[in-house]
């Protein structure tokens, strides 16, 4: 019977060694798991926060221009549809109503001149986009803060205690 094998001092002290690098892989082993799992929650929440912030810019973008998003989609559907009228009109060869034509091109100038004018609007509005962003990102992050240190997020200190 070796050394290695006996149950003595020795035989423990000659294990001991393979014991701590075993204990070593397995910690680290799952601190790899934690690390996942966390990444895991992280993303959610980083999905989460932006589908809020891309619902919150939208909000503002569609206020600032005072129109529903469903008019937004009509007003586009329909200029989408006259763009198509019109190509499909000046590509006739036998064009006999060139005046009706240059009529519907200049409504469509005029429309398209609105959307510059809602394009300079939305750009203007870019520092209240990037607010509403930081606000959104600031009350997640306060959230998880919250959640982590166990308090509900609800109960904050500005709130009166019951």
């Amino acid at each position: 019977m070796s050394s290695y094998e006996s149950p003595g001092l020795g035989g423990r002290l000659l294990r001991l060694p393979g014991q701590l690098l075993l204990a070593l892989v397995n910690a680290t082993a799952l601190l790899v798991i934690t690390a996942c799992v966390l990444s895991l929650i992280v993303l959610n929440r980083v999905e989460i926060a932006g589908d809020r912030i891309a619902g919150t810019v939208t909000d503002a973008a569609l206020a600032r221009l005072d129109v529903s998003p469903t008019e937004f989609r009509t007003r586009l559907e329909a200029l989408d549809g006259r763009i198509e009228s019109l190509s499909a009109q000046l590509s006739d060869p036998d064009l006999q109503d060139h005046w009706e034509v240059a009529r519907q091109l200049k409504e469509l100038n005029a429309n398209l001149a609105d959307i510059k004018l809602a394009a300079a609007g939305l750009a203007n509005a870019g520092s209240d986009v990037t607010g509403a962003a930081f606000d959104e990102a600031g009350e997640l992050l306060t959230n998880a803060l919250y959640t982590v240190r166990g308090c509900e997020a609800g109960a904050r200190s500005d709130e009166p205690a019951s």
